[in-house]
């Protein structure tokens, strides 16, 4: 049974034990392509994901795997294809610790995972260079790249792929907002846990949400910052080298636009 967005027309892949695999193939570039199918894969933690999922991610060329979450997550959930035969596994984290409830005491009644994102990208060059210059090394095969819920970590990683491939800034912000719909069941989860400890549940909640506002503004202090996604990897350390094979893996040539299936 095919997994495939090309066979189904949907780009996510529904398995049990995870809430939000999207491929990130499919999307019209300025060039006139596509994005790649199966080249590039994103993802919410995969620890729960049952045997047959993980063999049924290899059949469909998943080869590397890129853990963004914190040495603490990992521990508490570890990660099935650390140990996977077939499977070159990573730990890359974007943040060496993550501290959701002071970072909701920011927001004032507002989203604040904006300021969270600029940071990130302002502040976590050495971390975002190593885990741009591990996927542009990667081996042959799907790579996916995820961090808790697939949303904030793995959705900057996403945006900057996508930006390199000249996707869209309107379908860079839809990837994101795709996240919203498909995480409500580990969203009340995380909230019903944070309830259960006594935790700002309403605060909380801002941080699992998936504004897409909060993307497009997040792009647009990238560009007014840095120019454009090239030059932000270029200030960031990531060799030429590194960024051209990058964009090689993003592309498929072999499909002109007129064919491109929109965000979805």
């Amino acid at each position: 049974m095919s997994l495939g967005p090309m066979s189904s027309g949907r780009r996510h892949i529904a398995l049990e034990g995870v809430y939000n695999i999207r491929d990130l193939g499919g999307y019209a570039t300025a060039q006139g392509t596509q994005t790649a199918w199966r080249r590039f894969l994103r993802a919410d933690s995969p620890h729960a994901l049952t045997e047959d999922g993980q063999a049924r991610l290899q059949a469909e060329g998943l080869a590397t795997v890129i853990d963004l979450r914190t040495e603490a997550e990992i521990t508490e959930t570890p990660n099935p294809f650390a140990r996977r035969a077939g499977v070159a596994y990573a730990h890359r984290p974007l943040f060496a610790a993550l501290a959701p409830g002071k970072l909701a005491e920011t927001a004032d009644g507002a989203c604040p995972l904006l300021g969270f994102y600029q940071s990130a990208l302002d502040d976590r060059h050495e971390a975002l260079h190593d885990i741009m210059t591990l996927i542009a090394g990667a081996g042959e095969g799907a790579v996916m790249f995820h961090c808790t819920a697939g949303k904030d970590r793995t959705g900057l990683v996403a945006a900057l792929l996508l930006g390199l491939a000249e996707v869209s800034p309107d379908d860079i912000v839809a990837d994101y907002a795709l996240t919203e719909g498909l995480i409500a069941d580990l969203v009340a989860g995380f909230l019903e846990t944070a309830r259960q400890r006594g935790g700002d549940v309403t605060a909380y909640a801002r941080l699992l949400a998936a504004p897409a506002a909060t993307m497009r503004d997040t792009l647009g202090h990238l560009e007014t910052r840095y120019g454009s996604v090239p030059h932000y990897l270029t200030h960031i350390g990531v060799a030429p080298g590194d960024i051209s094979a990058l964009s090689d893996r993003l592309h498929d040539t072999s499909v002109p636009s007129a064919t491109v299936r929109k965000s979805g």
